[in-house]
């Protein structure tokens, strides 16, 4: 179970680095309530709040982009437009029972031409996009909800560098427009290229936090390999 003391403030985008198995994942699913903590306090904007489900994070302004698209993110059998509005068929876009068609689908159609998503029209399955416009969608998704903190897990994985880049201005795009993102990635030039602050995590417990320009890929890996004694 993780254990963790750190703060992460609006307009930061604070990198999570570790090796495999320092409890990073398992960090985030535990503040978008997929798991418990193990002990400590989450507070946000100054207020303990209990999140013990997703539902939960959501009301309170998380959203979580998920390490794996094709497994834990996208739905692969179903359109762009079925996977942008999933995060919101339960907020404004519903009244009384029944779904806004037309501002939701102005709604996904606006977030999508934003980002930048390349597919025929938004009805085209999204097994059949690449894998950097597969992660803008998802994305986007979120970006529906308009989330104050933003937890993202290998946001660039499996994309290509064009792809990436537009990813990385999307992310730092997002931070100076007051989100505060919490960024995990096993690339330490990403992490030291997009972090305000870096959070080093081993065994499941913070072993460092590091101002920019103090960091490097070597302190890094100090405190990642670190043995206690």
């Amino acid at each position: 179970m993780v254990q963790h003391a750190f703060e992460l403030h609006a307009g930061e985008i604070l990198g999570v680095a570790g090796l495999i198995g320092s409890g990073r994942s398992q960090l985030a699913e535990a503040l978008f309530g997929l798991s418990r903590l193990s002990s400590g306090r989450l507070s946000i904007d100054g207020n303990e709040v209990r999140i013990d489900s997703p539902q939960a994070a959501m009301a309170h302004g998380l959203a979580f982009v998920t390490e794996d698209r094709k497994e834990t993110g996208c739905f692969l059998a179903l359109s762009v437009l079925e996977n942008l509005e999933i995060s919101v068929l339960s907020r404004d876009f519903v009244r009384c029972g029944f779904v806004r068609a037309r501002p939701l689908l102005q709604a996904c159609a606006a977030v999508s031409q934003s980002l930048r998503v390349k597919t025929p029209d938004l009805h085209e399955r999204i097994e059949n996009l690449s894998g950097g416009n597969q992660q803008k969608v998802l994305l986007g998704r979120w970006l529906l909800t308009g989330p104050k903190i933003l937890i993202l897990d290998e946001p660039t994985r499996g994309v290509d560098v064009a792809a990436k880049a537009e990813l990385h201005a999307l992310i730092a795009r997002l931070a100076a427009d007051g989100t505060a993102v919490l960024m995990i990635s096993s690339e330490l030039p990403e992490i030291l290229a997009m972090s305000h602050r870096i959070m080093v995590m081993q065994d499941g417990r913070v072993a460092g936090i590091l101002e920019r320009a103090a960091a490097d890929q070597v302190t890094i890996m100090g405190l990642a390999a670190w043995t206690r004694p």
